[in-house]
């Protein structure tokens, strides 16, 4: 339900219209020194409606002289308002319904904006201007007080995520992981063993056989907590690691996990010293008392399991916490 105390919305159109703009100077062709120039990638599925559209679009453009967005749409109506209406589409049965929900279970937690319609419906263009996009009380003012901080940041990783799709500029990125480390460390074969036998061979999540490649997932997510103790992976499928991501987990897994940690205290020891990783139990616990500690009740979704998210109680899930700090 649309909550009335909300100021005037915004449409679908306007978003599309910004869309365009932002892209419109980022379809010219890149000159890199060993490639020449290129034709940017910049999603990771092969097809592109949106680069695609506008990059027709400046395409025609130049052919009329046209050099900029706003001479494009006053010399090239039509072709511009059939772009914008690609773009709509796109954005409003893709981001739009998908940017507050979270994992693959396609719940909605909003916290920005609010619309009347959902990520399975097909897009149908109700008035002129599209569909209509509610601002959540406070959202555009927190928006624009930390633009400044999330411009620079989003510009940054946009620009380091182009350029790995294209093979540019890795000498930056070389740099980036010299100074910083890399993202993602490849874990032995010795911990993956170990791991496994702890398991018993199967994926810590769903409990089905584990795969021949199975993947080292960290339980706190690494973007969320920068733990790559041993004390924090655990082997999963591919699936419920895709499914995961960067979701905290539900309680039902925290309890597994905590036990986990206690009943193999000295296994995974052992484990981390044979291949030369890091056994760290307490940061670990400390980590993730101050992850769960932190956040708000029944607002904070958790992933507890394939396609399943749902909000739960953080005291909850402290208080299984509580138990492996107390048995340790």
């Amino acid at each position: 339900m649309i909550r009335t105390a909300v100021r005037r919305p915004f449409s679908t159109r306007d978003i599309a219209e910004e869309v365009a703009a932002l892209y419109w100077p980022q379809v010219i062709p890149f000159a890199d020194v060993s490639l020449g120039a290129i034709d940017l990638r910049q999603i990771s599925n092969k097809r592109a409606t949106i680069v695609d559209a506008i990059r027709s679009l400046r395409g025609r453009a130049a052919a009329v002289g046209a050099t900029s967005l706003h001479l494009a749409r006053s010399s090239l109506r039509q072709d511009y308002e059939r772009t914008i209406d690609r773009i709509e589409k796109v954005v409003a049965e893709q981001p739009l319904p998908r940017l507050q929900s979270v994992g693959s279970s396609q719940e909605q937690f909003p916290f920005i904006y609010e619309i009347d319609w959902v990520a399975e419906e097909t897009f149908i263009r109700k008035g002129p201007r599209g569909r209509p996009i509610w601002m959540l009380p406070g959202a555009g003012d927190e928006l624009i007080r930390l633009a400044p901080l999330i411009r620079p940041f989003a510009q940054m990783q946009w620009t380091r995520m182009v350029a790995n799709f294209n093979g540019v500029a890795k000498s930056e990125q070389d740099l980036h992981d010299h100074l910083f480390g890399s993202e993602r460390l490849a874990p032995p074969s010795e911990l993956r063993q170990g791991l496994a036998a702890l398991q018993i061979g199967r994926c810590f999540y769903c409990g089905d056989l584990l795969p021949p490649k199975s993947e080292v997932d960290h339980f706190l997510p690494r973007v969320r907590s920068n733990l790559d103790s041993i004390e924090n992976l655990v082997l999963a499928d591919r699936r419920c690691n895709n499914d995961k991501r960067d979701v905290l987990p539900g309680l039902a897994f925290v309890e597994s996990w905590t036990k986990r940690n206690m009943d193999f205290a000295q296994p995974l020891v052992q484990i981390a010293h044979d291949s030369k990783w890091l056994s760290d139990p307490n940061s670990t616990r400390a980590v993730a008392r101050s992850l769960y500690g932190h956040l708000p009740p029944d607002l904070t979704p958790f992933w507890l399991g394939l396609k399943t998210v749902a909000s739960g109680q953080p005291s909850a899930v402290i208080g299984a916490l509580e138990i492996w700090i107390d048995g340790v």
